[in-house]
């Protein structure tokens, strides 16, 4: 047996990462720096800059674990270099920024298996794990989960005004208290207390030993205080705005009564950590054991292995971009030629402010305000993209935008229309019914193009992916339908338009999509 001593125990730890490190940073120069970015600009994931320093240290209180381990190259794990490139591709394919970020920590721990051995991997599997909490949420999750959390936030901060005596009114996420009204904006949804809670309740769980019930009360039980320190700083905001006006809403309490709820959540979490600690348990847990360091084994880097590493991670930008630039798909015909009337009803071309339309991403659109002689207004859009991409070149839903321009969505669901009976087609939609101020809507799009038609921004992903592999292509459209609801009672009448509208738009554009 070679054994080794303590300074060619941490060079065999240091050489293999002095090289791999700033070899994986270089080839993923761009999506390190905006991760960074991400970090330091939004409120929401700024707790991923504690998780690094923080998985170093759980990491170092292994140390005695780590020098009982018998440490060598692990030759198996070599096929699974190429598994984050795989990744990295598909994230490429998807126009999804969170695989192409979690391809980064993917490597980082099949690097760890590589270069050191499965049993260091079993021993570190929670600070490995622990490392990628500091990803910020998937686009596709976030902007989901964002405006739902707005919504209850909004009704449950307008009950706590109740139980206090104080009228208020809720219309979506605007609170009205009669004197003033503040809305419960996208950045008061409660993530930026959710998230570092959460990573606090796994941080807590798992620092010492302790049973598996208690482990899921400890991480379960941030979501409610979470969501309760939202409540508060929003309902504390309505109390202040009673006695020092308005403007408490913004400005420097705003900001300092979130730092104060915080606190109060982590107070009273720690509370409860303590009082679960204090429980009894059947079994004494015991803790991890140290190996026996008589057979332990420490092989000198393999310089083989740090070449394959090496030369895998400079490869996977070329990779990558062979297997994710798809080619762009141009249209049959531009956009613009889309008749100006259909179905009885005359149309006016309409147009995007520049910014915004930037925002889009998209290579070409069409958006015409339809009339037609009774003086109902139909407006119709669609967005052409030729290929779509992580950096915002993708299809963005209406379901997410609308939201955020105060529009309050009453009524979800997705449809059917029969678009060819004769061969079994249908026209898959999502209509809903928004409402705004004393203004009613009625909204239907899907996702047409490739030859396929989707309701489900998951569906269509995934067949963003699959498209991308084995069709090489990630074109696509948005198309969007909207009609004013002007009385109570009249959503059937507007419905039985648009149907025919829908379907009509649908077969016409078969003959602009490819």
């Amino acid at each position: 047996m070679k054994h080794t001593t303590r300074t060619q125990k941490i060079l065999f730890f240091l050489v293999p990462i002095a090289f791999s490190l700033p070899v994986l940073i270089f080839s993923y120069m761009e999506t390190s720096w905006t991760l960074f970015q991400t970090w330091l600009n939004n409120d929401d994931f700024s707790h991923g800059l504690l998780i690094l320093p923080l998985t170093g240290y759980l990491i170092y209180r292994k140390r005695d674990q780590l020098a009982g381990i018998s440490i060598k190259t692990d030759w198996r794990a070599s096929p699974l270099l190429f598994l984050p490139v795989f990744v990295y591709a598909v994230g490429e394919l998807g126009a999804d920024v969170f695989t192409v970020r979690a391809s980064i920590f993917l490597f980082v721990l099949v690097l760890v298996w590589f270069f050191y051995g499965f049993e260091l991997v079993k021993t570190l599997r929670f600070p490995l794990a622990f490392l990628f909490l500091a990803l910020p949420l998937p686009g596709l999750v976030y902007r989901n989960i964002t405006f739902p959390l707005q919504l209850l936030a909004s009704d449950l901060s307008v009950k706590a005004l109740h139980a206090m005596g104080i009228l208020a009114y809720r219309e979506g996420n605007l609170i009205d208290m009669g004197f003033t009204q503040f809305q419960v904006v996208e950045a008061c949804n409660g993530l930026r207390f959710i998230l570092p809670m959460l990573t606090l309740g796994v941080l807590f769980a798992f620092w010492q030993p302790l049973p598996w019930w208690k482990r899921v009360i400890l991480v379960g039980i941030t979501i409610p205080l979470s969501i309760m320190a939202n409540v508060i700083r929003i309902a504390g905001t309505g109390v202040a705005s009673i006695y020092w006006g308005p403007e408490v809403a913004e400005g420097f309490f705003h900001g300092f009564s979130g730092w104060v709820v915080f606190m109060l959540a982590f107070f009273l979490f720690g509370g409860i950590s303590l009082l679960l600690n204090s429980l009894p348990i059947r079994e004494p847990l015991r803790e991890a054991e140290i190996p026996d360091k008589g057979d332990v084994v420490h092989r000198t880097p393999s310089l083989a292995a740090i070449g394959v590493a090496v030369a895998t991670i400079l490869l996977t930008p070329f990779i990558v971009h062979y297997l994710g630039a798809t080619p762009p798909v141009l249209l049959k015909q531009p956009l613009s030629a889309f008749p100006m009337e259909m179905l009885g009803w005359k149309g006016n071309r309409g147009t995007i402010e520049e910014n915004i339309w930037d925002r889009v991403g998209a290579q070409e659109y069409v958006m015409i305000n339809y009339h037609n002689e009774g003086g109902a207004v139909l407006n119709f859009y669609s967005a052409y993209y030729e290929y779509q991409r992580k950096a915002g070149d993708f299809v963005h839903t209406p379901r997410l935008c609308l939201p955020g321009a105060g529009w309050y969505i009453q009524e979800n669901r997705r449809r059917e229309l029969p678009l060819n009976e004769a061969a079994g087609e249908v026209l898959r939609l999502n209509e809903m019914v928004i409402h705004k101020n004393n203004s009613t809507m009625l909204v239907y799009f899907w996702y047409q193009g490739r030859g396929r038609n989707f309701t489900s921004e998951y569906t269509a992903k995934f067949f963003l992916i699959w498209d991308g592999l084995f069709r090489r292509r990630t074109d696509g459209a948005l198309v969007r339908l909207i009609m004013s609801v002007p009385e109570l009672g009249t959503t059937l009448s507007a419905r039985a338009t648009m149907d025919q509208f829908a379907v009509a738009a649908a077969r016409e554009l078969d003959s602009y999509l490819p």
